[in-house]
């Protein structure tokens, strides 16, 4: 045989067993990580998390009062599910990730009188698939993943979110009034407080959370500094 070609069929099966161990250990490799990562948050879902600091929405930052009612909806949005799907277990909602324990979930009980529970639970108990935004149920002591009610549930949270971000663009737009002079009350994390001097309400001044103050001015802004809105943007207010 020819020197040359039997190197050459030697080589193409070496490669070839190479080829070979590559692709069983990368179809391994493939299928544990796939499986951690069931377990991770899935950018693909529709999930916000409401108890963020700073909560901001398709680019649009939420203001505590507006953040606090979408914590009560979504909240009674998982008591009313719960209640009228009561034969098929008890309800939990992952809500979050820990942050007191590594690779962990934060649940809640979806019912009115256990609703302030939290269970810290970490990834490797809970059922496959289940991530940030699912529903659970439990069922002799194991936790079910219910993906019809995750369906349900997460359609019904954003719809109610999105509510809620067309109501605080209302709210503020009925609080930004052309003419008025605003008192800076607080400010901190790129948000900012202010008083309308001109709304008072029992003897105090109404305030209102901006969030679409101008960078420039908020740079320089201090509490108790006053600005006019006027022509639909804020300015500073020189007294005359």
């Amino acid at each position: 045989m020819n020197l040359n070609l039997a190197n050459d069929i030697f080589n193409n099966l070496k490669e070839n067993k190479f080829v070979q161990n590559f692709m069983k250990e990368l179809s391994n490799y493939l299928e544990n990580n796939l499986n951690k990562s069931s377990r991770l948050p899935n950018n693909n879902c529709i999930w916000n998390n409401l108890n963020s600091e700073n909560l901001t929405i398709d680019n649009t930052k939420i203001i505590t009062k507006i953040k606090n009612e979408m914590l009560t909806e979504r909240n009674n949005i998982l008591q009313n599910y719960a209640k009228d799907t009561t034969e098929k277990g008890e309800m939990y909602y992952i809500y979050g990730m820990s942050t007191n324990k590594n690779n962990s979930y934060n649940l809640c009980i979806c019912e009115e009188s256990k609703s302030h529970e939290v269970i810290t639970k970490a990834m490797g108990e809970l059922p496959k698939g289940a991530t940030l935004g699912s529903v659970l149920r439990k069922q002799d002591d194991n936790f079910i993943l219910d993906t019809e009610a995750t369906k349900t549930i997460e359609k019904q949270i954003d719809n109610m979110i999105q509510e809620k971000i067309k109501e605080q663009k209302e709210y503020l737009d009925s609080k930004r009034i052309d003419g008025h002079i605003y008192e800076v009350g607080e400010k901190y994390s790129g948000r900012i407080w202010l008083y309308d001097s001109n709304n008072l309400i029992g003897g105090g001044i109404e305030g209102i959370e901006e969030i679409e103050f101008p960078e420039n001015l908020y740079k320089t802004a201090k509490i108790g500094d006053l600005f006019i809105y006027e022509n639909g943007m804020y300015e500073r207010y020189l007294e005359k």
